[in-house]
């Protein structure tokens, strides 16, 4: 039995799957199984995944039809039999050293999650940033927290995507991704944040994720974007459910503004009076004054005065008074 599941869903990803797969092959960490869940794909990514099997036994190929990520993830966690699992997205790649770095972290600490950094990049990655949870998160590198013991704050310093943590298989393995929509990341972060009992964080660049595809579920401009209100909806359930709402949700909240704020950017034309009323007919109960007397950044708190506005004003006049906000 491998120590680590690295679970790889694919989906017409012909261009970018063989420098997935590279990455992973040639990890200086060798015990590992890597569990590639083919969901439908038209394109040749079959065909190199057959390619790569032959060329290593440790990968294990599953064909299901299309069903979306959530769908795959659920049957990769099912199917992992390592003690930690992590998620590659197969347009993506990581650092040689990740599951060696990520896993030694894991057991010194007897971590539940370990969290670590990543490379943000287009293209070929020529023009790219780094991405950290800031000092903040340096001294929990060694010092195991969890949601209860760390400061509320924390919650919107963690980013919620699925693939910048290792997981230890067996509190995922109930947990599954919501199937009947986009941007699960939230809410499956907010349940599986509520289960662990100790969370480290690496401070260090291992993941390399590509950004600006058309298709990427962070580039949505249809009417999926609107699955942006089921997330929240949903996270804050989870949260309510594990009794930790009351202390996160200031930071939940703001982090739910900011991400409204920016698919009203991005959706289409045709459909950004649509969003925006259906975000204004949401009753949130934000306490907007609370983050006027706390210490929040000049953009967070611009961020607080443009939703505010939404709440209170017409679309039309919204687009007229944002720009002095």
């Amino acid at each position: 039995m491998a120590k680590v599941s690295v679970l790889v869903p694919v989906y017409n990803v012909e261009k970018y799957l063989s420098r997935c797969l590279d990455s992973i092959i040639n990890q200086t960490f060798q015990d590992i199984e890597i569990i590639c869940i083919n969901d439908g794909s038209t394109d040749d990514s079959a065909k190199i995944l057959e390619a790569y099997q032959k060329l290593d036994s440790r990968i294990k190929i599953y064909h299901k039809e299309n069903g979306g990520l959530s769908s795959v993830r659920n049957m990769g966690v099912k199917l992992a039999q390592g003690e930690y699992t992590i998620f590659v997205d197969s347009d993506d790649y990581i650092s040689s050293v990740l599951v060696e770095k990520v896993y030694n972290n894991a057991i010194a600490n007897d971590s539940d999650i370990v969290i670590f950094d990543y490379i943000w990049g287009t293209h070929n990655f020529n023009d790219r940033r780094i991405l950290t949870i800031s000092d903040f998160g340096k001294s929990f590198e060694n010092n195991p927290f969890n949601i209860e013991s760390i400061e509320p704050d924390m919650y919107k310093l963690i980013p919620v995507m699925t693939w910048c943590k290792m997981y230890k298989t067996s509190l995922i393995k109930d947990v599954l991704f919501w199937e009947d929509m986009v941007f699960e990341d939230v809410p499956y972060w907010a349940a599986v944040y509520s289960k662990a009992k100790k969370v480290t964080y690496l401070n260090e660049p291992l993941y390399f994720y590509l950004v600006g595809r058309s298709d990427q579920i962070t580039y949505k401009r249809s009417d999926e974007t609107f699955d942006t209100i089921k997330s929240y909806q949903r996270a804050e359930q989870s949260l309510k459910d594990a009794g930790h709402w009351e202390r996160c949700k200031y930071s939940v909240q703001l982090l739910m503004m900011m991400d409204f704020l920016a698919k009203l950017n991005v959706i289409r034309d045709d459909l950004r009076e649509k969003l925006y009323n259906a975000f204004k007919a949401l009753d949130n109960d934000i306490d907007f004054d609370y983050y006027f007397k706390e210490n929040y950044s000049e953009f967070e708190r611009r961020s607080v005065k443009l939703y505010k506005l939404l709440t209170e004003v017409e679309y039309s006049e919204f687009q007229k008074l944002r720009a002095k906000v």
